[in-house]
């Protein structure tokens, strides 16, 4: 069984908290994009919310939480890389 491929990760940190955006790309070609808080000062997952998409079209759909490392991620060059 191959595990998904990480194919584009971005976070920040606010204060004591810190935002995760990570996507992977699963082993039938689909999509999963996980958005995570954590309390950055134990390192701890506070809360975490995950995302499929069969292709990159339905990846950029997904009702993502409004946090700065979608945003990024929705301007990023992932978009422009035919071959992820």
């Amino acid at each position: 069984m191959k595990h998904p491929d990480s194919v584009y990760y971005t976070e920040g940190v606010s204060g004591q908290r810190k935002f995760t955006f990570e996507v992977f790309r699963e082993a039938d070609g689909s999509y999963r994009a996980v958005a995570a808080r954590w309390n950055a000062r134990i390192n701890k997952v506070v809360e975490q919310t995950q995302f499929s998409a069969p292709d990159k079209a339905g990846l950029r759909e997904q009702p993502y939480p409004s946090t700065r490392q979608v945003k990024i991620f929705l301007n990023s060059e992932f978009w422009n890389d035919s071959d992820v």
